[in-house]
């Protein structure tokens, strides 16, 4: 599997890593409007993976970042994504961009959360079957509740019976289940 989804938003570039390298699959990038994303199953010589649900990382860097500001700052503290660690722009004290750092280094994640439940069927008309739920941010249980209601919803797109309705309220389903200190939008899909 090919992971552009963080530097690749080219159907050619992606066909050049089936074809030169034997990817089977991508992971589109986050940040691809649908009017651009509807015209790449058109090229695309591999199935595409978008991700329908969850925290969108914007940054990622090899270096431990939050350890070396720990260091200068004599700060001793938790990395983890469970720390819930933010940076915020100094001009939008409102902005909050998760920060966390593990063994691969430091992971820098979107202002708001990924949640595409009312655009599934828009998806699946241009040909995105494979879908992704990032679950970094959400706690066990509630993560797996979701995970059931985009399950559902696969189904009832399968069998024709999926209702703009159906997708609302299937959505204020998975809003009641995600974290509350975390918000959820579209990203970039309507843009």
């Amino acid at each position: 599997i090919y992971d552009a989804s963080t530097m690749v938003t080219s159907s050619r570039q992606i066909n050049f890593w089936g074809q030169k390298a034997g990817a089977s699959e991508a992971v589109l990038a986050r940040e691809i409007p649908s009017a651009e994303l509807f015209k790449m199953p058109e090229i695309l010589e591999i199935p595409a993976e978008v991700l329908v649900y969850g925290a969108s990382v914007i940054h990622h860097s090899k270096r431990p970042l939050l350890q070396n500001y720990y260091n200068f700052t004599h700060i001793d503290d938790e990395k983890t994504h469970k720390r819930d660690l933010f940076l915020a722009e100094p001009s939008d004290p409102e902005s909050h961009y998760s920060i966390f750092e593990d063994n691969h280094g430091t992971h820098i994640f979107a202002n708001n959360d990924l949640d595409l439940m009312i655009k599934l069927t828009e998806l699946v008309e241009h040909g995105f079957t494979r879908w992704k739920l990032e679950g970094l941010y959400t706690p066990g249980q509630n993560f797996v509740e979701i995970a059931k209601l985009f399950i559902q919803a696969r189904s009832l797109i399968q069998e024709g019976n999926f209702s703009h309705a159906q997708a609302f309220l299937l959505d204020e389903e998975v809003r009641k289940l995600h974290p509350k200190n975390r918000f959820l939008d579209t990203g970039f899909y309507d843009y």
